[in-house]
C-alpha cells in the first residue's frame, strides 16, 4: 500500500470515528424510555453494523488492507468528538433553536 493511501485511510478512519460517535449519542438519545434488555439488543445489533460499514469502506478504499492504526484512528476520532460534543454541542439548546 502506497503512503497516499495510508494517509487516505487514516484520514477515513479518523473521520469514521466522528461519525460512529455522533451515531452513537444519536442511538442512546432515540432509545431512552425502552426497557434495558431492548437496548442491549439494539446497541449490540448497532455496534455490529457499524464495524460491517467500517470493513466494507475499508475493503473499497484499500482492498481489506488493514492495520490496527486504523483502528487507533477510530478511537482517536471518537474521544476527540466526545470532547467536541461535551464542550460545545451539549450546551446548545436546540428546543430554543427550533422554537416556533
Amino acid at each position: 500500500m502506497t503512503a497516499k493511501m495510508q494517509l487516505i485511510s487514516f484520514a477515513i478512519s479518523f473521520l469514521y470515528g466522528f461519525f460512529f460517535n455522533f451515531l452513537t449519542i444519536f442511538n442512546f438519545k432515540l432509545m431512552g424510555n425502552l426497557k434495558v434488555i431492548y437496548k442491549h439488543i439494539i446497541t449490540f445489533v448497532y455496534v455490529i453494523d457499524m464495524a460491517i460499514i467500517y470493513i466494507i469502506i475499508l475493503y473499497n478504499l484499500n482492498k481489506g488492507y488493514f492495520h490496527i492504526y486504523f483502528i487507533l484512528m477510530v478511537i482517536l476520532g471518537y474521544i476527540l468528538s466526545y470532547v467536541f460534543y461535551l464542550k460545545i454541542l451539549s450546551k446548545i439548546n436546540v428546543k430554543r433553536i427550533f422554537k416556533d
